[in-house]
Order: structure tokens, then C-alpha cells, then sequence
């Protein structure tokens, strides 16, 4: 948790099942360093996912963020992870996963075909997009325009996102890390503990290596993104507003940039705390750098802070646990009807039958000439 707040201030959460003996969830709260790497924030193992757990692990969570703190938690849409927000940071911007709506869209509502509008919806950076592509998808499926408007557009369109979302649409990072403890799901507790804390451990110290060899200002990704939209620049048309608004004009329209206020019209500067072509081209004709207007999470140095904080292992693998008398969980009852026979052999099943063959070969009789042992196509009958 020390190295979050050179991070950007989005949490993913999810939980994954657990296949171990006794069951359980695995509860992940993940982050995303300068780098757009995974940085794991905090684990918890619970018996389900369910209001009591979420909302004791969100309230441990919270003990490492304040109210001044800006906060965006994405999950998918469990409704006990979002009671748990709305209980627990109440003040926090709440978003959810763009693929788990992606095919609760495509099972409900069967609009695989059209999945490309409601992409260009959620991931458009200002409202005129966005409305441009629910024009679309109204007139191609007005049923699910009106669901995408009713289900609170703040919470997976981009453009309505009244928090600091940055480019993370999805709870892939989350779902990475589940991915990664897979290996070790089935493993008592301590040693699933012990598996996860030697992978962050060797995450931290290959990353905090590899920010000392960056030979740039910034990671590698935001530099061939300056780089990229520095060549588009190139192709632009300032006019200067005043000291700090400029018109900038490309293929594409007029755009409106604001140096002092870090805003351009097309909202891609806002939402990724990168400059884009239009305010790479202001900048450079005001004549300042453009490595001032990049968001300090995406510093070199930022990064090698995130990892500075060693992980040290336990003295034991028990020296955490009370010695107290410790009896197994009780079993959670089965949804389904209890079974009441169990499955026989074919030895079991051939004697029940007196050996006779499993399945009786049908008779087919002929419907045209009303003989047994054939069917109409292969009739001889000229009758």
C-alpha cells in the first residue's frame, strides 16, 4: 500500500473462487503504476462473496485512503461490491467493467452485431461522441439505447465519468492477478499466502530495476505516445486565443485547448493526463515543454518509487496464527435436491437388466405401404 500514492487513483476489485478443501474467495485489490503495470494492492480470503465480506475488506481498504483523497473503484457489478462502496467510501466514484457489460449485452439483448457502437459509446473521451454512437444504436436497437440510458451512463461511459478513470475500462488487472495465483488456488492457506507474497516479491524487484535503466524521462509506452502525436502535431494550425487558449485546427475539426487548465475539446487530454496532438501543437507554439504538462505518475522516478518498499517474508509460516482450538467450516448447503442414490457400475446395471443390450434397436414401419423395416424414402412399393 506505501507504493499506491505514486500510482494513479484507480482500485479494480474482484474475487475469484478458490479450490482448495475447504473452498473460499480470494478477494483482489489492484492498481496500475506509471508504467501501466499491475501493482497489487491487498488480498483477504473469505468464505463468499457477499455484503459481510466485501464490506470487511472494503473497511480494512479504507484505512488507507481519505476523504481528500480523489478515488475511482472499478469491479464488475456484484451487488455486494456495490453496497459495500456506497457503504464504505461513499465519496469515492464508483465505475464498472466494460466486458462483463459487454455480454450481459450480448446474451440479453443478442446485439453482437452492433457491440462496436456500445464500445465507441463507453470509450469515447467527450459527449459529442457519445451521443453521436447512441444515435446510432438507437436506431438500430432502440430496447438497448434505453437500457444503456437507464443504467446510469457515469458508471461505464467515459465521457460522463465525473472522476479521474484514466485509460482503465475493464477489471483485466484484477483478473491478471487471478490469473497469476492460479497455479496456487488449491494450496493450503499459508502456502497460497507465502506463493503470492514471492511473486509480488520478484515483481517489485524486476520493475524497480527496470526504472533505473529507463534512459527517458518517462516509461517507455508515454514516450511513444508523445512521439507518435508530436509527428500528427506537425500537421496542425495553431491560432493563438490569448496567453494561455489556443484554436487548433487538423483533419479532423477545430479543437479548443486551454494550457493553463490542462483541458482540450476532445477530451482525450483530460481523461489520460497526456497531451494530445492538438495541445502538443499549442505547446510547442508557446514554446514550452510538453514533458511539463505529463501527469508525474508517469515519471521515470515515480515509478522507481512505487517498488521502492521492499516485501519481507515471515520469520514462520505459523508465527501469525493463534493457538486456539480450530474446528473446519460447516458445509454450505447444496441449492440443488440432495441425491439420494448413487451412480452404479455397468457391472450393477447389466445384472438389473438380465444382460440385456442397454438400448433396444427401434422398429421402423413405412408409412406408405404400412410394411415394418424400412422407411418411406427407401420404399420399393410402387403403391
Amino acid at each position: 500500500m506505501v507504493g499506491f500514492q505514486y500510482c494513479r487513483r484507480v482500485v479494480i476489485v474482484d474475487g475469484t473462487h478458490l479450490t482448495g478443501k475447504y473452498g473460499g474467495t480470494l478477494l483482489v485489490a489492484a492498481g496500475q503504476d506509471g508504467n501501466f503495470q499491475v501493482f497489487p494492492l491487498a488480498f483477504a480470503v473469505v468464505d463468499a462473496e457477499n455484503n459481510e465480506s466485501w464490506g470487511w475488506f472494503m473497511n480494512n481498504l479504507k484505512a488507507f485512503f481519505t476523504q481528500d483523497f480523489p478515488l475511482v473503484i472499478v469491479s464488475d457489478r456484484h451487488p455486494a461490491i456495490a453496497n459495500a462502496i456506497e457503504t464504505v467510501f461513499p465519496w469515492a466514484t464508483r465505475g464498472i467493467c466494460y466486458y462483463h457489460m459487454q455480454n450481459n449485452i450480448i446474451g440479453t439483448y443478442h446485439a453482437k452485431d452492433i457491440m462496436y457502437m456500445v464500445k465507441g459509446a463507453a470509450y469515447a473521451h467527450n459527449l459529442d461522441t457519445y451521443n453521436w454512437y447512441m444515435d446510432q444504436i438507437r436506431a438500430a436497437k432502440p430496447a438497448l439505447a434505453t437500457y444503456l440510458e437507464t443504467t446510469n451512463p457515469a458508471l461505464w461511459s467515459r465521457a460522463h465519468c465525473p472522476g479521474e478513470r484514466f485509460n482503465i475500462k475493464t477489471s483485466n488487472i484484477a483478473e491478471s492477478i487471478n490469473s497469476t495465483v492460479k497455479k496456487a488456488k488449491g494450496y493450503p492457506l499459508p502456502s497460497l499466502l507465502e506463493f503470492i507474497r514471492e511473486k509480488l516479491s520478484h515483481w517489485f524487484i524486476k520493475r524497480r530495476e527496470n526504472a533505473l535503466t529507463l534512459t527517458t524521462l518517462h516509461n517507455k509506452g508515454v514516450e511513444y505516445l508523445l512521439a507518435v502525436r508530436e509527428h500528427y502535431a506537425g500537421f496542425m494550425d495553431v491560432e493563438r486565443i490569448d496567453d494561455w487558449q489556443f484554436s487548433v485546427k487538423s483533419r479532423a475539426g477545430l479543437y479548443n485547448v486551454d494550457l493553463e487548465l490542462r483541458t482540450c475539446s476532445c477530451g482525450v487530454f483530460e481523461v489520460e493526463k497526456i497531451p494530445c496532438s492538438h495541445t502538443i501543437a499549442a505547446i510547442n507554439d508557446a514554446r514550452l515543454l510538453v514533458s511539463s504538462y505529463v501527469c508525474p505518475a508517469y515519471n521515470k522516478n515515480t515509478v522507481h518509487a512505487t517498488y521502492a518498499h521492499p516485501l519481507y517474508p515471515s520469520a514462520s509460516n505459523f508465527s501469525f496464527v493463534k493457538k486456539e482450538p480450530c474446528r473446519p467450516p460447516e458445509p454450505a448447503p447444496v441449492p440443488d435436491r440432495k441425491k439420494k442414490s448413487r451412480w452404479q457400475t455397468w457391472l450393477e446395471l447389466a445384472r438389473k437388466r438380465n444382460n440385456k443390450p442397454r438400448k433396444m434397436p427401434k422398429k421402423y414401419t413405412c408409412s406408405k405401404c404400412k410394411l415394418p423395416g424400412h422407411t418411406r424414402p427407401k420404399c420399393v412399393s410402387i403403391f
